[in-house]
């Protein structure tokens, strides 16, 4: 666990059970305020393609709440799950429908951008897809995408 959340963890958990009702609304305050900041911090360096993380519970809370409800593709694809594991690597499973072959293999970088942003330097996004023509698997470190360093994040 990163230095800084575990504390924030030992001070929520210090604090918590001395506190009063209006010191708990302060500390609560003042843990959704750092927790901002963390985010606003992680968004910056994946903006930045600074984040470098091995342990999946490190990944920053933007990648965790995208995995939660992961949009379709230009297709409509739905990966039917996905799995976030240290190293760190995402695995994302399609069931293609009939009339495709394959997923698109075209700009995967620029598909999967948010997601290898965030999984930071060491991120591996692991691609398998079933079909009726047949199965297919794709491995994408996120060193092999040029990625240009902006100052906002990417969504």
């Amino acid at each position: 666990m990163p230095p800084m959340k575990a504390a924030l963890l030992l001070a929520t958990l210090l604090l918590g059970g001395c506190a009063s009702s209006t010191t708990h609304q302060q500390l609560g305050a003042a843990l959704n305020g750092l927790e901002g900041e963390l985010q606003r911090l992680e968004e910056e360096l994946a903006a930045m393609n600074g984040l470098h993380y091995q342990k999946a519970i490190d990944a920053p809370l933007s990648l965790r709440r995208y995995l939660g409800a992961l949009q379709p593709t230009a297709e409509g694809l739905v990966p039917v799950s996905s799995k976030l594991e240290d190293g760190p690597i995402l695995h994302y499973q399609y069931r293609l429908p009939a009339s495709m072959a394959t997923l698109p293999q075209d700009n995967l970088c620029q598909r999967y951008e948010f997601e290898l942003r965030h999984l930071g330097r060491l991120g591996q996004l692991d691609l398998n897809w079933q079909g009726t023509r047949g199965d297919g698997s794709r491995l994408i470190r996120q060193t092999e995408c040029s990625f240009p360093a902006s100052g906002a994040p990417v969504q």
